[in-house]
């Protein structure tokens, strides 16, 4: 089981109630991964988690109505089987799958940044792992179920400050849509970097209107090799924002 601890985000899991231990204990084992769901065919599907593996979902009779989409980002929990299939580094179990929101990097115009918005959000913490940037954010708001928040990365087209040889400029964008800020929520999204010529260039700089102190700037280096990764915690998402943050 030690081999895991490099590719697969392992915690205690106190906020899913029917997960009850940790990967190390010997009896009712538990795990956690954050991965890219990968469609085969069909329903048919596995999981590449982002130290580079692929996981198959060789039981899943605790998933129901799950609707499976390509490309989507998520956390998955999971047992360990012992049968071993050919292709797959794991053949676990699923217990339960969250998605975690899942985008794709959009252009900012001079028509289209209002509606983007601007308002105050903290990177928490941010990193690049699987093909994506994954950012865990934290915005106000208040427990109006009908007030949406709206996140983005986004390419500017109208000029920017945050230019930098090596680097692509980008931005993380928030839109409140007039929602008070009266009490904090955590949220976590990744964006997909397909759509960015990677090759020549060090990483990404991205401008972010933090919530405490302004507008900040933060560099992130590609990843040299797949072990090259920064190891995440679940974020603790409010309820205040569940099924609120698009």
């Amino acid at each position: 089981m030690k081999r895991l601890k490099f590719a697969i985000l392992i915690l205690c899991l106190a906020l899913v109630p029917f997960l009850q231990s940790c990967l190390d204990n010997d009896s009712n084992v538990s795990s956690l991964a954050i991965a890219t769901i990968k469609v085969i065919e069909g329903q048919n599907y596995y999981f590449a988690i982002d130290g580079g593996e692929k996981m198959l979902p060789g039981d899943t009779t605790n998933i129901r109505n799950y609707k499976v989409k390509d490309g989507q980002r998520a956390f998955v929990y999971f047992n360990l089987l012992d049968d071993k299939v050919q292709g797959y580094d794991y053949n676990a179990k699923i217990e339960y799958i969250e998605n975690i929101l899942t985008k794709g990097i959009i252009p900012m115009t001079a028509a289209t940044a209002d509606s983007i918005g601007d308002d105050r959000i903290t990177a928490a913490e941010i990193w690049i792992a699987g093909g994506y940037l994954n950012i865990e954010f934290q915005i106000l708001g208040t427990s109006y179920p009908k007030k949406l928040h709206m996140v983005n990365l986004v390419q500017s087209q109208i000029g920017n400050e945050n230019t930098e040889e090596g680097y692509i400029s980008l931005e993380f964008r928030h839109n409140a849509y007039g929602d008070s800020p009266d009490r904090l929520g955590v949220g976590l999204v990744s964006f997909k970097l397909e759509s960015l010529t990677l090759s020549a260039e060090k990483g990404l700089k991205i401008r972010v209107n933090t919530i405490y102190d302004g507008v900040k700037y933060y560099k992130i280096d590609f990843p040299t090799d797949a072990t090259n990764l920064k190891v995440a915690r679940q974020p603790k998402t409010s309820n205040l924002f569940n099924e609120r943050i698009y």
